[in-house]
């Protein structure tokens, strides 16, 4: 399977290791061009509780791709979803498969402006996953992924990929209710992410105080009430087993808002935060916290229009 890896930051990387391992014939593209020279000229370097590898993955900048992809994995932000698309538009074919991995909610539609709405997947992962340098990733910690087709229809590719990235070493399973993970995995973030992102923290911080615990158990249950009342059925223990783990297992994990916010980045809270409170409006629902934290990290955003 011929496999394109859009956005080969942390996530990206883990993602095309794994799809390398099962002997696919992958592309890491990213538009950093020390991070594509680096993995040109030492291999990607890949630290997890395993040992450290390095892995002959090619790299390349957008416009340098060539061929037609079998699958496009999706991990920019989600803002950049259209326009980082539109720069390997030479790779998607009406016969290539689009899959999503991305923080928030509402890349399935994004994702079917560019492909038929049966050649889109989407998915959650729970994998911890570190940007450390040019060229250098590192994941300490367990979980997995979970996958489907976005709009229904055949899943047989979809269990294709899930087989891949299990046999790669990330453990992948089908999961038709994908829909309710994607939610309960945004709601996670609204818990986790901007706490991180505004304290300049890692989890283990989090759970170490309890202003910070009353929180996220506050955002969790806020999320929930909202993904029910949009006709989205999930329970509120699962995420919050969830956010245990996190602030245990996964203490040390930068998480991608925290990254953001430390490299002076715009953040991806609309799709996040922003998304759970406008879902909340159209039911509702009041989300005091989820929409507090949401501003916090807005007004985070807006430093970067005056640097």
């Amino acid at each position: 399977m011929k496999v394109l890896i859009l956005g080969a930051g942390a996530m990206g990387c883990l993602y095309g290791a794994a799809f390398h391992r099962a002997h696919c014939d992958v592309t890491l593209v990213d538009v950093s061009r020390a991070h594509i020279d680096a993995i040109n000229a030492h291999g990607l370097e890949l630290d997890t509780r395993a040992g450290i590898e390095h892995l002959p993955i090619p790299a390349r900048l957008p416009d340098q791709v060539e061929g037609t992809a079998d699958l496009v994995v999706v991990f920019t932000k989600t803002f950049q979803t259209d326009h980082a698309l539109a720069g390997v538009a030479q790779a998607i074919g009406p016969e290539t498969y689009l899959l999503s991995l991305q923080n928030g909610l509402g890349n399935d539609r994004r994702l079917a402006a560019r492909a038929a709405p049966e050649r889109v997947l989407v998915g959650v992962s729970t994998l911890p996953s570190d940007l450390l340098g040019p060229g250098k990733v590192r994941s300490h910690g367990d979980g997995g992924s979970k996958l489907y087709p976005a709009f229904g229809g055949d899943p047989a590719f979809a269990g294709q990929v899930a087989d891949l990235l299990t046999r790669g070493g990330l453990p992948a399973s089908l999961e038709p209710a994908i829909h309710e993970a994607i939610w309960s995995k945004a709601i996670f973030n609204a818990a986790m992410n901007p706490l991180c992102a505004l304290t300049r923290r890692t989890p283990g911080f989090l759970g170490a105080h309890a202003e910070s615990r009353a929180m996220i158990h506050t955002v969790v249950e806020e999320g929930v009430a909202t993904a029910n009342a949009g006709g989205v059925p999930i329970a509120a223990q699962p995420i919050h087993d969830l956010t245990v783990v996190s602030v245990t297992d996964h203490a040390d994990h930068e998480a991608s808002m925290l990254q953001d916010v430390k490299a002076g980045r715009r953040t991806e809270i609309d799709a996040i935060n922003g998304a759970i409170v406008e879902a909340a409006r159209a039911a509702g629902i009041a989300v005091p916290v989820t929409e507090t934290l949401w501003r916090l990290v807005k007004l985070e955003d807006a430093k970067l229009q005056k640097q």
